[in-house]
């Protein structure tokens, strides 16, 4: 138990996830996909994020003492647990090498177009694989104190934006056909569900009666920040936005606040790296858990290392740029990732609506097979 986190440290995991992979690529991506209702498609995902965020926290307050994997063996064993971890497993690796080709194209946007991958990872992966290594509490606190300086930062990063708009600017928002617009939702959907990294560590959270206060509290403001970047970032670019691949770079360079169109600002560079550090190691944690849950035994440095051995593997051999990565996932994770963001929220409704057992019991129940 000496692992567990507070509920403000929750809040900040779910605040900085709810950042993550939405930052550089998501927005051109939305363009392109929807030209006209890109902000539509954007608005649509975090409601539906903000719903199974709710739906995390109502399993956390049912159940305070398991994490997703006993619930799901609750009801169908332990070999369908494995597997749902499975695919849970490589998603987030997949995320991970995601959330790499991104920073990595954004370095080469703003600092060096020559800037070599084998440098990315050579900073990277010993930052994250340092905090993993320290455990969950310190992981937290790490971020906690971070989230400060994040959160200033992206106010910052809205000061040097260009913000008198009307709508007129924006362009018709509702001029696509809605089958057209939720095509899209289920084409973006890997970039979303980041919230479900809060069942997986679930019983390593202190659970208190104002949690989902707090936590939608840092959500909720974090999400009005992101959703005004994105109206900045299509009232800026508006057709030509697609052809904008690292959106809060051009935003903070291209606009008409800064004296040098093009400046590099280091607020921005800051700001980004420090959520892709959290973020790499929330997902590198998340990683580590489901590994250890796989393969039946908890060896920290035995899952770091497998880890870190198969995104060097993937990150160099497989999806080494990022049109790479991004093509597999339109063309298979748009499918992959339902079992993410559909078919366990589901399952969790499910226990929510017709489990009569409380979450203590099936501790005590747990204890006595052990």
């Amino acid at each position: 138990m000496t692992q567990q986190i507070s509920v403000r440290q929750t809040a900040c995991f779910c605040a900085i996830s709810l950042l993550a992979l939405k930052l550089i690529t998501l927005p051109s991506l939305l363009a392109t996909m929807s030209t006209s209702s890109a902000i539509v498609v954007a608005l649509i995902m975090f409601v539906l994020d903000l719903f199974l965020l709710y739906i995390f926290l109502k399993v956390k307050e049912k159940y305070p003492n398991l994490s997703l994997y006993e619930l799901i063996k609750k009801v169908f064993g332990s070999v369908v647990a494995k597997i749902i971890y499975v695919i849970l497993f490589s998603f987030y690796i997949l995320k991970l090498v995601m959330l790499n080709n991104e920073a990595i194209a954004y370095m080469r946007n703003v600092v060096d177009e020559d800037f070599k991958l084998i440098v990315y990872l050579m900073t990277f992966l010993p930052v994250v694989i340092a905090m993993v290594n320290s455990g969950l509490k310190i992981t937290a606190r790490t971020i906690e104190f971070g989230f400060v300086f994040i959160f200033i930062g992206l106010i910052f990063c809205l000061f040097l934006s260009e913000v008198t708009f009307t709508y007129g600017e924006i362009g018709p928002i509702f001029k696509e056909n809605i089958l057209n617009i939720l095509n899209s939702c289920k084409d973006v959907g890997f970039w979303f569900s980041d919230f479900l990294f809060i069942t997986i560590i679930s019983d390593k959270i202190k659970y208190k009666k104002n949690m989902k206060k707090i936590v939608f509290s840092y959500v909720f403001i974090t999400l009005i920040i992101l959703i005004a970047l994105y109206i900045i970032y299509f009232r800026l670019f508006n057709v030509t936005a697609f052809l904008h691949r690292s959106a809060i770079a051009d935003i903070t360079q291209y606009n008409r606040n800064i004296g040098n169109s093009g400046n590099i600002d280091i607020i921005a560079i800051l700001v980004y790296m420090f959520i892709i550090f959290f973020q790499g190691a929330i997902y590198f944690t998340g990683a580590k858990i489901m590994f250890e849950k796989i393969v039946g035994y908890d060896n920290k440095i035995h899952a770091i290392i497998f880890i870190t051995l198969l995104i060097l593997a993937l990150q160099l051999f497989v999806f080494y740029n990022l049109d790479l990565i991004i093509n597999f996932v339109f063309k298979y994770l748009k499918y992959f990732g339902v079992v993410a963001w559909i078919i366990i929220p589901l399952y969790l409704i499910c226990l929510l609506i017709f489990d009569r057992e409380k979450g203590d019991e099936l501790v005590k129940k747990k204890s006595k097979q052990n």
